[in-house]
């Protein structure tokens, strides 16, 4: 009985916090509401075709072109970042800590990291991608290489990461 009871004393001011509306359904369809103006709008143009890189095997499809294989010419991101960068003289300056892009999606600078040990004290200078020679070794692996030494990559501005927005963020 005193079960009955504590229930029906919590669910009396449940149901009042609730409404009427816990109890009984209104069947009456909402008033009709007008239909809001119908305004002209633009056509987007459509959208311009992809063009895969030279020696890159393509499929075009209604909205551009897919490419279908990487071309021995081009270089996969993940396979870049991590990469030793070396001198002329065949000294390890670096490593690719990162690539940058810029609003038209293609790779500005290479971000390297310069000194420091297991990335401890480590410094971040970013490079235009076009100072990098990057060549393909007889196994495959990417071969960096820049015209510069490890005193003016030490002695370079640090780079900072843009922080707001999510996509610019260091972590």
């Amino acid at each position: 009985m005193k079960s009955k009871l504590l229930m029906s004393a919590i669910a009396m001011p449940a149901a009042f916090a609730l409404g009427t509306s816990a109890f009984a359904q209104d069947t009456t369809p909402p008033p009709a509401a007008e239909p809001p103006a119908v305004e002209r709008m633009e056509t987007t143009p459509a959208p311009t075709p992809v063009t895969p890189a030279p020696g890159a095997a393509a499929e075009t499809t209604a909205t551009g072109a897919f490419a279908t294989a990487q071309s021995a010419d081009e270089w996969r991101s993940s396979r870049l970042v991590g990469t030793a960068v070396y001198n002329e003289a065949n000294e390890r300056v670096g490593d690719i800590s990162e690539l940058v892009l810029d609003a038209d999606g293609k790779i500005s600078h290479a971000v390297i990291g310069v000194g420091g040990f297991l990335g401890i004290g480590e410094k971040l200078v970013a490079v235009n991608f076009s100072d990098l020679n990057i060549a393909r070794e007889e196994n495959g692996n990417a071969r960096v290489t820049m015209n510069t030494t490890k005193e003016a990559l030490q002695n370079a501005p640090d780079y900072k990461y843009h922080t707001t927005g999510g996509m610019g963020t260091s972590d």
